[in-house]
């Protein structure tokens, strides 16, 4: 059922990461605090329009992306490299898994951690290419 309703969240979950490229864009070219707040603004009405279950989903598969795959991380750089290990479950089997202990979560603690997390798009990317979304 998780996994299902992943598939069929692709789409809100790509708007969520698009958001926040056009808010590292803003700020990068200094376009000013007022867009980068409408687009913040944008970003925390998606996420809260969203239903329990499609936050628990949507937590879920940054869940898969954060966990899943090993990260190297160079402290004399910014730079960080996936190390991309072989993924032995299948996507019900990840979802179920990292789903394990957000189903005891409601929809504001969920909601809040996605919102307030900071590397949303980089989990949910990751999540979304271990479980073929």
């Amino acid at each position: 059922m998780l996994y299902s309703l992943a598939v069929s969240l692709a789409g809100r979950m790509r708007a969520i990461m698009e958001i926040e490229s056009e808010m590292v864009e803003a700020e990068r070219n200094h376009l000013g605090k007022e867009i980068v707040r409408a687009l913040e603004q944008k970003r925390s009405e998606l996420i809260n329009s969203c239903t329990r279950d499609e936050l628990l989903v949507i937590k879920t598969v940054m869940n898969v992306g954060r966990s899943e795959r090993g990260y190297r991380y160079y402290f004399d750089r910014e730079d960080v490299e996936i190390i991309h290990l072989p993924i032995e479950l299948t996507g019900p089997e990840l979802m179920q898994k990292y789903s394990y202990y957000l189903v005891h979560r409601t929809k504001q603690e969920l909601a809040y951690g996605i919102e307030y997390y900071t590397a949303v798009s980089e989990q949910l990317k990751e999540g979304m290419e271990i479980l073929k979304l």
